[in-house]
């Protein structure tokens, strides 16, 4: 069965539900919280956006902006580390976008619909599942239009970062990149991402591709494994060992074009399934927003 997540105490971040970021009077809060609705999807997210100690000190300054999934579990560790990482310089400042559900018992069941493609098979016992164009719709044409118009954000630098399926779903956003060259993202990030979905379907679609037109700027897309993720998923037979998954995910990525995109995989040998998010997103976005190809 596809590895789910569980609840964890985390580090809790100041909300308000106030969205006037862009007005050069107002100092927001460390955390705004906004509900979007969604003509794609036809349901209701919830957008928990923390922005940089300094945003209001300079009107011209523009900031990377991380899109992260599963916020109503994620949100409030990350914001919390990328913050005091910031402030020591091991970061860049960043505007974290976490979206979310109305809550986590909403998350657990919607998340199945929304980051996942195709439907799945029926021995994962999904109610809902193959949702991800709807939701890569949503990002794409309502969540981040919206975002940029009320922050200051860097359209060059948007990056998409997800745990498990919220990992899947940014591998599948990445492939999307690779088969149409939209230009959404800059960075895809995923962290322990279920790529063994529906017998290894992302896998298999990027063999399929057999070559890469070259774009106009490169992305850069990172991966994080625990190496003690093999063998905690019993129930799953015909399981590719993560060392091997990274070295054909590497192989694939390397016979591409190279300008086209970077690419680096990461396994950290003591860390499992749920221990692998918060170093992987941290990592990650070191490495993603380094001005350097590796």
């Amino acid at each position: 069965m596809l590895k789910y997540l569980w609840l964890f105490c985390g580090i809790t971040i100041s909300c308000s539900s106030n969205l006037n970021p862009c007005d050069s009077n107002v100092t927001p809060p460390s955390c705004l919280i906004h509900s979007i609705y969604s003509k794609t999807v036809s349901d209701s997210f919830q957008l928990f956006i923390a922005v940089p100690d300094n945003y209001t000190t300079d009107s011209t300054k523009k900031f990377p902006v991380v899109y992260l999934l599963d916020a109503n579990f994620y949100f409030d560790p990350l914001a919390a580390v990328l913050k005091k990482y910031a402030e020591v310089d091991l970061i860049p400042q960043v505007i974290l976008v976490g979206i979310g559900y109305k809550d986590f018992k909403a998350m657990d069941s919607l998340r199945n619909r929304d980051y996942t493609y195709p439907a799945a098979l029926p021995v994962y016992e999904m109610n809902i599942s193959g949702g991800a164009n709807a939701f890569l719709k949503f990002l794409t044409t309502e969540c981040i239009p919206y975002i940029d118009h009320n922050f200051h954000t860097d359209p060059s630098k948007r990056i998409l970062a997800g745990h498990s399926l919220g990992g899947y779903f940014s591998c599948y956003s990445l492939l999307q990149y690779l088969q149409n060259h939209n230009d959404n993202f800059y960075g895809y990030l995923a962290a322990s991402p279920s790529l063994h979905y529906n017998n290894y379907y992302l896998l298999n679609q990027l063999k399929n591709i057999a070559e890469l037109k070259s774009s106009q700027r490169q992305v850069k897309a990172y991966l994080a494994f625990g190496g003690l993720e093999d063998g905690e998923d019993v129930d799953e037979a015909n399981l590719i060992p993560m060392k091997e998954l990274c070295k054909k995910l590497s192989s694939e990525f390397n016979r591409h074009i190279s300008n086209s995109i970077a690419f680096k995989c990461d396994t950290f040998s003591n860390l499992g399934h749920m221990d692998t998010p918060l170093p992987g997103f941290i990592k990650g976005l070191q490495w993603i927003l380094n001005d350097q190809k590796n």
